[in-house]
């Protein structure tokens, strides 16, 4: 799983769930030209666009996995308010919205990698 975060502590507080998971791997990158290389040579299966990732670097992030690896899943942590566009949805981009309640992006993870987890 590529993980699209600035290093930092909001960044750390929101993957810890992640991070822990032992049936996940967690490739963090601080920058879509990171990400980028990433998709070219690793086999991601999910993307994951912290809150603070502007807009026009998921854009790039989503032109070259459209490129590199189709049908990705992409799922983008946005403020409550903060606009997305429309052709997300189009492109395969989940939006979660901040703040998230615990345990809620380890759930999110799961069901767009069909993935389930023992009780």
């Amino acid at each position: 799983m590529l993980v699209l975060a600035r290093p930092g502590p909001e960044g750390d507080d929101l993957f810890a769930e992640l991070s822990r998971r032992a049936d996940l791997t967690l490739l963090r990158v601080a920058t879509a030209a990171a990400a980028s290389l990433a998709l070219r040579e690793l086999p991601v299966s999910l993307v994951v666009a912290c809150p603070a990732t502007a807009t026009a670097e998921i854009e790039a992030v989503l032109s070259l996995r459209d490129a590199a690896r189709p049908g990705t899943p992409v799922l983008a942590i946005r403020a409550r308010q903060e606009p997305t566009p429309a052709a997300w949805t189009s492109r395969g981009v989940a939006v979660l919205r901040m703040p998230l309640l615990p345990d809620v992006l380890s759930r999110s993870v799961d069901v767009v990698l069909g993935m389930k987890r023992g009780a």
